[in-house]
């Protein structure tokens, strides 16, 4: 391949370089292509792979070690050679390129195309993957105009890379080996779920939890601070807490107390509910006759509070429980076209969508200081998902598999997420605790 991007067989040291120009778009182009379809694949299985990519890393160092002997799948064949006669430089060039760069459509010689595959997978980030990827497509760009000094052709300088083999093949063994501590390496972090007992829509602040129980047709919130014994609001549902307050629904309306001594702070009367206190705030849905409404209350002045409207849909879809912190607002809603989570910046009105789905339904988004989570939920799977506001990287936390049991409202604090698990068949509702 090499000896085809010389003066001599492209016609002159311009159209050489014209057709250099050519095979490196190509080359970097579909290998960035290549690696955003497998961080995509990656991301939508949602399963952590990072494990499975190591041990492929392992395997591999240990056959190009010499350690075992298998054969790689690949296509052993270059690109046609026809292409030259039959294309247009520009054309031909590219094509090139972009065969060899996507990997798959020529001869491997060493293991170590599959372990960037498989990672690519396990990084589960379109975007990562795509540019480490392109890497390799400008790796394969490098050997057509590699430094030829004292080398008559390229042909030569290749020739004396291969009299290099076994130190090449050192270097080899040695990167596939980091390359399986690194991928490991996140395994110790990988979530730990466990459930604590029956609740829903949970609502956590540093180390106070907050949820709601049903028992035999009546209602509370418990609240339930670290090495405290808990504090029970009968005839209550659906908490958020903030500190020693509390908002919480009942029959009139939206109350928010100071939980440890049951003094009232603030409401709101009517047809609310689904409230979030970062307190001066608090956040709420109002349902009229055609529309949902989510508001936006500032209690800084508790004699004259101000409203603000944040969003509304029509009365017939959902407009989820919003949470709030650190000056942002996120909720969700569901809709015949699809499900969509959304975050706002208080302070200038910037919204962005977090997650879209027009078959999976997104639901219940919490908010901490730096990460986001919500619920997915597909007809037999439900998934706990979380990222960083700072990063589109999307990582699965939880799931359950089994359609009878559904994940719904969710709370977060610091590295620690909770999600309600609902069972279809009994109606038992359980909190599950995951750490990560």
């Amino acid at each position: 391949m090499v000896e085809t991007f010389t003066p001599a067989v492209c016609g002159s040291r311009r159209r050489q370089w014209l057709a250099l120009t050519g095979f490196a778009l190509g080359a970097v182009g579909a290998s960035a292509l290549v690696g955003a379809a497998l961080g995509a694949v990656g991301a939508a299985l949602g399963t952590q792979l990072s494990l499975v990519a190591a041990g492929l890393a392992l395997v591999a160092a240990a056959r190009e070690a010499g350690l075992l002997s298998f054969p790689l799948p690949q296509l052993r064949r270059q690109v046609p050679e026809r292409w030259r006669f039959e294309l247009p430089l520009p054309v031909w060039s590219v094509g090139y390129g972009a065969g060899l760069g996507a990997g798959f459509l020529t001869f491997q010689p060493v293991a170590t195309f599959w372990v960037a595959c498989a990672a690519a997978v396990a990084l589960a980030n379109p975007l990562a993957a795509a540019s480490c990827f392109a890497a390799f497509g400008a790796g394969r760009a490098l050997m057509t105009a590699w430094p030829r000094k004292g080398h008559d052709h390229a042909t030569s300088a290749v020739e004396g890379l291969v009299r290099r083999r076994r130190l090449l093949l050192v270097a080899n063994v040695t990167v596939l080996l980091v390359c399986a501590a690194l991928l490991a390496a996140p395994s110790a972090g990988v979530a730990s779920a466990q459930g604590i007992g029956s609740g829903l829509d949970p609502s956590a602040r540093g180390t106070v939890l907050g949820r709601a129980q049903r028992d035999s047709g009546t209602r509370r919130v418990l609240v339930e601070p670290a090495n405290t014994s808990p504090v029970v609001v009968q005839g209550a549902w659906s908490p958020s807490v903030d500190g020693h307050l509390l908002a919480y629904v009942d029959s009139g309306g939206i109350k928010v107390i100071d939980w440890s001594t049951g003094a009232p702070v603030a409401q709101v009367d009517g047809a609310v509910s689904r409230p979030a206190l970062d307190w001066p705030r608090l956040a709420f849905v109002r349902t009229d006759a055609s529309y949902k409404h989510l508001i936006l209350a500032n209690f800084s002045n508790p004699g004259a509070p101000t409203e603000r409207q944040i969003t509304k849909v029509v009365a017939r879809n959902d407009l989820g429980r919003p949470s709030l912190a650190s000056g942002r607002i996120a909720w969700h809603k569901v809709m015949g076209s699809g499900s969509r989570i959304y975050l706002q910046v208080l302070a200038t009105g910037n919204r962005k969508i977090v997650a879209r789905s027009k078959v999976a339904v997104l639901a219940n988004p919490s908010l901490s200081s730096t990460r986001i989570v919500w619920v997915k939920q597909f007809s037999r799977t439900c998934g706990l998902f979380t990222r960083r506001l700072d990063s589109t990287h999307v990582r699965r936390l939880y799931r359950t598999t089994k359609k009878t049991r559904l994940l719904w409202t969710t709370a977060l604090t610091g590295r620690t997420a909770y999600v309600t698990r609902w069972s279809q068949q009994t109606g038992a509702s359980t909190l599950v605790r995951v750490n990560f």
